[in-house]
């Protein structure tokens, strides 16, 4: 999990502290932070990243239109939405637009880390299959 380039988005700042803390623990990674959907969409435009941990209450641009906007960045980036404001229709808008998982932070800390680390592997595994097919088509 070395080679995992992570970021976190909250407006919760000593939430993203914790998070970045425990992933650094768990899997050596130094994830990166923003605080805003805005910032966010500016750092996927300057660097690439393998997996965000997305909140969806934020001030400005909200988590579901940052989701929409960094599948646009990046179709194989995988987004966890890591949410205290969740309710089935955000979850389901957040499936269509293409969303790895929907993690509630009231109980889903736990849960966190284990989606992270399956977002990671379907990252690599597209990245491996789009690989694959772009040799393909050169012979």
């Amino acid at each position: 999990m070395n080679s995992m380039r992570l970021l976190i988005v909250d407006d919760e700042k000593d939430l993203c502290r914790i998070l970045a803390d425990r992933l650094h623990i768990l899997y050596g990674i130094t994830p990166d932070i923003a605080h805003t959907g805005d910032q966010a969409l500016e750092m996927a435009r300057a660097k690439r990243y393998d997996v965000v941990v997305l909140d969806i209450e934020m001030p400005g641009i909200d988590g579901i239109e940052t989701l929409k906007r960094l599948k646009e960045i990046d179709k194989k980036i995988q987004v966890v939405l890591f949410t205290g404001h969740g309710n089935e229709e955000r979850q389901r808008m957040a499936e269509v637009l293409g969303a790895f998982s929907y993690v509630d932070k009231i109980d889903g800390l736990p849960k966190l880390a284990p989606m992270i680390e399956g977002a990671f592997r379907l990252r690599k595994l597209l990245e491996d299959t789009y690989a694959e097919a772009a040799l393909n088509e050169y012979n």
